[in-house]
């Protein structure tokens, strides 16, 4: 999302002594009391399709699963959506539009480029940890559009990778940034970001400032010039 086009690998386990969080565990999309409800029938369709393409992927889920799920018939849910992939498209386009408006929420353009950048990673993670299931969606289903659709979606999704880039630029000029092309080192931020969606567990890691506070000690002291 929101999103850098980083394939992510699976790493290998490493015995320190002391067991991983839960790395590798199922997707899983469990519906969350403290989420609010639908405020329309196409956003429950929506919030539907989003939990059981996330949990069974898209290409296993079928229109009869969403229309199960929220009680209609499979007929009936054609008054709202056009395909099985025009549900996809709807739940990736909000996905990469909330999460761009997210962080130009909190980032001033005109504010000094490293401060700035902290509050874009900062928002990143948040956005994230908040917003697991239609960002997980996103990484993982995103070549299930068709081209024009796909597009649609990087267009957007641009726009939201420029704001992180015209950062690590003007902090490269200021002479604050180390050098380097400044979208590789966007890519590696956001690649090393966007997989908390993943691991990322309350169980275990129950203050989400621990995290973004380790995070920022790796990537701005990595990119901070001496």
């Amino acid at each position: 999302m929101f999103f850098s086009f980083v394939r992510f690998v699976v790493p290998s386990k490493k015995s320190n002594g002391k067991p991983a969080p839960k790395p590798l565990r199922a997707r899983h999309a469990g519906r969350s009391d403290s989420k609010p409800k639908p405020g329309t029938r196409l956003q429950e369709v929506l919030q539907s399709a989003a939990n059981i393409f996330f949990a069974k992927g898209f290409h296993a889920t079928s229109i009869e699963d969403v229309a199960r799920d929220v009680g209609m018939l499979k007929g009936s849910l054609y008054y709202y959506i056009k395909s099985k992939e025009d549900l996809l498209f709807q739940l990736l386009l909000a996905g990469i539009e909330d999460g761009d408006a997210y962080i130009a929420q909190h980032i001033d353009t005109d504010g000094e480029p490293v401060e700035q950048l902290e509050r874009a990673i900062r928002a990143q993670i948040d956005y994230i940890i908040q917003n697991k299931v239609p960002f997980g969606l996103f990484l993982h289903e995103f070549d299930s559009l068709s081209g024009k659709r796909q597009h649609k979606v990087i267009a957007v999704m641009s726009r939201y990778n420029n704001r992180f880039v015209d950062l690590v630029k003007r902090g490269q000029e200021q002479g604050k940034l180390i050098e380097g092309e400044p979208w590789l080192i966007v890519n590696g931020i956001l690649g090393m970001c966007n997989w908390l969606y993943r691991w990322y567990d309350t169980d275990h890691v129950s203050d989400p400032e621990k995290v973004k506070q380790v995070f920022l000690n790796m990537l701005l002291n990595g990119i901070r010039k001496p």
